[in-house]
């Protein structure tokens, strides 16, 4: 068999299991280069050759897992983010491009005037935020929490992957509960979904950690707190970044107002034209 006719097929199996075509075609040449090492071109360049013997049988293993709807950055172990490689593992959320307008605003922040900054990230995941920030801003030190242990443990591991570790303090806590001191920036990326949006989850999603997904039956249970945490953890004049979810703005809005010290300064859009991240400044 050639290989493009085993990747053809590798295609359609993941079809008829409900993947949609379009996302078929990438998880299964992202599968054939990761586990041959082979770049695009290659890959092109050998589609009429042989099936590789290395290719099997964990090819099929992934493919039998993606067909059970398991999110394409677990069964490869890492997702690109920010120009970075990045471990995932289901402790974890997978890094989504939207979440990089929360380090394109806090990078752009922390170099204004070349000062050092302290940074807080708050619900630090796989560390996606954090470590970007830290790699561009090479004079700053950062404080990333989480409630879970598991995701601290692969936030570490990319700190240790972009030799950051060095300048991130890993701490098991909500919020920036416990932790001394003000800041200049803090990022976040809080758990914002509805609970009751549950049900229209795609089965990739709800396969990620739930506790870093749902924000309640409004879903602004942890944006509020992050907010309050903000107001009180921000030096004055210091900034917060912050994710929130589709259709939630004026909400977000509505709920920084209650904080006398703090003001949207403004919001940015995704590349689909939703508002989804908030920069907000304490007075």
């Amino acid at each position: 068999m050639r290989l493009h006719e085993r990747l053809a097929a590798a295609r359609e199996q993941l079809v008829r299991a409900g993947i949609q075509p379009s996302e078929a075609a990438i998880d299964v040449e992202l599968y054939a280069r990761t586990i041959l090492q082979w770049d695009r071109a290659r890959l092109l360049l050998h589609l009429q050759s042989a099936v590789p013997d290395t290719l099997e049988p964990q090819f099929s293993d992934w493919l039998a897992r993606r067909e059970r709807f398991e999110p394409s950055a677990y069964i490869v172990g890492e997702r690109e983010f920010w120009g970075l490689d990045f471990f995932v593992t289901p402790a974890v959320l997978v890094p989504r491009p939207e979440t990089e307008l929360v380090v394109e605003e806090a990078v752009a922040i922390a170099r204004a005037d070349g000062q050092s900054r302290r940074i807080a990230d708050i619900g630090t995941g796989s560390g996606c935020i954090a470590v970007s920030v830290a790699h561009d801003v090479p004079r700053c030190t950062v404080v990333a929490t989480d409630v879970s242990s598991g995701a601290l443990e692969v936030a570490r591991r990319n700190s240790e992957r972009h030799a950051v570790d060095g300048r991130i303090h890993f701490v098991c806590t909500p919020y920036l509960d416990g932790v001394h001191g003000t800041f200049d920036v803090i990022t976040a990326n809080p758990p914002y979904v509805r609970t009751i949006d549950k049900r229209g989850l795609s089965p990739d999603v709800l396969q990620e950690p739930h506790v870093a997904l749902f924000g309640g039956a409004s879903g602004l249970e942890h944006i509020d707190a992050v907010l309050t945490t903000a107001s009180q953890a921000l030096r004055p004049g210091g900034w917060l970044v912050m994710e929130f979810g589709f259709g939630q703005e004026d909400e977000v809005r509505e709920l920084a107002s209650r904080q006398p010290n703090l003001f949207v300064d403004r919001t940015r859009a995704d590349l689909q034209g939703l508002a989804r991240t908030a920069i907000i400044q304490r007075r």
